[in-house]
């Protein structure tokens, strides 16, 4: 059987893992194929056309090859920013309303592709020039900086929520690609935390299809007092949930030129009231701390360019009122 490798490891190719043995035979001509540099291209575009959701996991060991899509990848410590790895620096996800990208690295906060038409995008980002200059089918409409982006998972340092800044080890694998609903899951260890010890994580990240909301759950070890929460620009207004009998709140931003276009951009972040409390505002985030280990919470974020239809303020805050009242509907 012939191995597909590469200087760094081996990989699994493909969109999704699939674990029934009934379908080796499948994998392995589909490996084959990806290796020849034929079938790959046609297989993707087929599964592009038809899928409502899709999970982009991509690399190359070398600045002169193609991207390669996995569906599982740890990692290597040679691994630098910027050095063009990967075509947008990490994992990305889409519907047909919004996509997000995860740094997979010291960084490991999310990020925010807008996009103008519902067609699938990421997949094709190394093919569509500059991703921070709008195109037809959208951009990346969010500045991070050092904050926690949207929904970036980082930890309390002192009195304020960081990045990681290291991540020893790191992975990520894909769950679920190409229907209804993407996810992926991403495991995090070798963290120092501010005693000095060090711990990790499993978060699991899923999106569906017709809401912007992507929601993650989180299994922590170690001694380390995790955070989340959602970049705060000049100019924005700081939105928060009223309802005190639920077991949600959200703590949201909205700016009519928030976005890197100049123009309207709202994000949001859910979290259980039960696992974890807000903590204000430090470095350039709103953020929200955790108490426990095991915890929850969901982010989204809505363009005035893409299809969702908010286009102000008011629209905005109906959408969090909506994505609220789902949340609540199954929280237990």
């Amino acid at each position: 059987m012939m191995r597909i490798t590469t200087h760094l490891r081996a990989y699994r190719l493909g969109e999704v893992p699939v674990k029934s043995s009934g379908t080796a035979a499948v994998l392995f001509l589909a490996a084959s194929l990806s290796a020849c540099g034929a079938g790959t291209d046609q297989a993707n575009t087929v599964a592009s056309d038809s899928a409502s959701v899709q999970v982009d996991l991509r690399i190359r060991d070398n600045a002169e090859a193609d991207y390669i899509s996995v569906t599982e990848f740890t990692v290597p410590a040679s691994h630098e920013i910027g050095d063009g790895m990967m075509p947008y620096e990490g994992i990305g996800w889409e519907n047909r309303l919004v996509g997000y990208r995860l740094y997979l690295d010291g960084r490991l906060v999310s990020d925010i592709f807008g996009k103008q038409t519902p067609d699938q995008a990421l997949g094709n980002i190394a093919k569509l020039g500059a991703y921070h200059d709008l195109a037809p089918w959208g951009m990346d409409v969010l500045k991070v900086g050092q904050s926690l982006g949207i929904g970036g998972i980082g930890i309390i340092r002192g009195d304020q929520p960081e990045q990681f800044g290291t991540v020893p080890e790191l992975s990520a694998s894909i769950d679920e690609s190409g229907r209804n609903r993407g996810a992926f899951t991403i495991t995090a260890s070798g963290i120092e935390g501010p005693s000095g010890t060090t711990g990790g994580l499993v978060a699991d990240y899923s999106i569906g299809s017709d809401s912007p909301l992507t929601h993650v759950k989180v299994t922590a070890n170690g001694d380390l007092p995790l955070a989340t929460g959602v970049v705060m620009h000049d100019g924005a207004e700081l939105l928060q949930s009223e309802d005190a009998e639920g077991v949600w709140r959200y703590v949201a931003t909205w700016g009519d030129m928030q976005s890197e276009n100049k123009d309207g951009l709202g994000m949001a972040l859910f979290y259980r009231v039960d696992q974890a409390g807000y903590g204000g505002l430090a470095n350039s985030t709103h953020y929200i701390a955790f108490g426990q280990p095991d915890f929850e919470y969901a982010f989204l974020a809505a363009w005035e360019r893409d299809s969702s239809g908010v286009t102000s303020r008011e629209a905005f805050e109906a959408l969090l009122a909506n994505e609220l009242a789902a949340l609540e509907g199954t929280a237990e």
